[in-house]
């Protein structure tokens, strides 16, 4: 399951754009939805077989597609329809995104060589899902502020998305785009990397997707991920803002910029949803 984005390149390749990120170390996630059949209408379909047939399909492919560096695979749990799927794809750009697209097929065929075999699992796995898909986003990945899982779970785990706005440097008093980038990582640094409720975290800039700037300043999605949701929702980081900043008036101080660079906590929540540990990569 991809984004396909063959079309869109190509379009942006007779405009003469060039195909990178803003910052050549970051990497691009592409979100993608996905819409599975109601298991009381597949034909010979069990909740155990879906399980069974996806897990396969994600274990052989994510071992040869070695240009998707990471995946999640986000199924129904408080956010949107019940039917849902959203797969949160990792690549180094897009070119490797569209490639892997393009190829899709020569890999099906090396999973599954025998021909039977791969007609065979073609077909439970069809069976499940609706034939059509929804390109959410195509998005920068800062890498400076990532925190990838430092294990393999066992349990699913619960993901949350939330989009923020970085507030227009205008309208920040004595504000830079240089201090807001070290308010940025130092919080990253001290905070989010250290709290161990937070299994992993990504901060996911505008790239070619929606709309950015103007008064409503600068979009960011944040992805979290927290092993239940008892843990997403507890927002309490005090002892850690402390132990970071343990002077009060400095702390004080700091945490009023740092809300303000952020548009004093305007956000949308995008969705909660449960992330399918054993199709992760």
């Amino acid at each position: 399951m991809q984004m396909r984005f063959t079309i869109y390149l190509i379009s942006i390749a007779l405009s003469g754009i060039v195909q990178a990120q803003y910052d050549p170390e970051n990497h691009v996630v592409t979100l993608s939805k996905y819409y599975l059949e109601p298991i009381s209408e597949v034909e010979d379909g069990s909740a155990e077989e879906r399980k069974e047939v996806l897990e396969e399909d994600a274990k052989k492919l994510n071992a040869l597609e070695t240009k998707l560096l990471s995946s999640m695979t986000l199924g129904h749990f408080w956010s949107g329809r019940t039917n849902e799927v959203l797969v949160v794809n990792e690549w180094a750009s897009v070119s490797d995104a569209d490639e892997t697209i393009r190829t899709r097929g020569e890999t099906r065929k090396k999973a599954w060589r025998k021909d039977d075999d791969r007609k065979e699992h073609m077909s439970k796995f069809n069976k499940y899902w609706i034939g059509k898909h929804t390109d959410v986003g195509l998005y920068e990945l800062n890498m400076k502020m990532l925190k990838r899982p430092s294990r393999k779970y066992k349990d699913n785990t619960v993901v949350t998305m939330t989009r923020y706005y970085l507030a227009p440097l205008s309208k920040i008093e004595d504000g830079s785009g240089d201090e807001r980038d070290e308010m940025l990582q130092s919080w990253f640094d001290n905070v989010i990397d250290k709290d161990d409720k937070v299994l992993s975290h990504m901060m996911l800039q505008h790239y070619w997707s929606g709309s950015a700037g103007g008064p409503h300043g600068w979009p960011i999605v944040i992805v979290n991920e927290y092993a239940t949701i008892e843990d997403a929702l507890n927002e309490d980081v005090s002892e850690l803002v402390e132990a970071a900043w343990p002077d009060e008036e400095e702390r004080k101080a700091f945490m009023k910029k740092y809300r303000a660079y952020w548009s004093n906590g305007k956000h949308e929540d995008l969705s909660i949803s449960n992330n399918w540990v054993n199709l992760r990569k």
